[in-house]
């Protein structure tokens, strides 16, 4: 076996064992949240949270900030939006709206 292509399958070994390690760790940190706009949206019709049009209009982000990615969260303290916003340099951020009012939690 040449050392490039034992190098591309110790490379590959490496990136499926990182895929493996951080899957469980995204899934945890997501329990209980939803990107599924009909039940975002049941959940606006029946009076039950704010829309995110809403909430965004509420949470008045930095100039040259945008939403990368929202979900629906059921915490402890109700539901709550947890966003991840990233400015122009590319930096990214989390931050958890509540749902039901727009105020900032973190």
């Amino acid at each position: 076996m040449t050392q490039n292509r034992l190098f591309n399958r110790i490379a590959t070994a490496l990136l499926v064992a990182v895929a493996l390690i951080t899957i469980p760790t995204a899934q945890a940190q997501n329990a209980g949240c939803t990107v599924d706009r009909m039940v975002i949206n049941q959940a606006v019709q029946n009076g039950e949270i704010q829309s995110f049009v809403q909430i965004k209009k509420q949470i008045k982000l930095k100039r040259g900030d945008r939403v990368l990615r929202a979900e629906l969260c059921m915490r402890p303290q109700g539901p709550v939006y947890a966003l991840t916003i990233v400015n122009d340099n590319g930096m990214e951020r989390r931050l958890d709206v509540n749902a039901v009012d727009g105020t900032i939690i973190r």
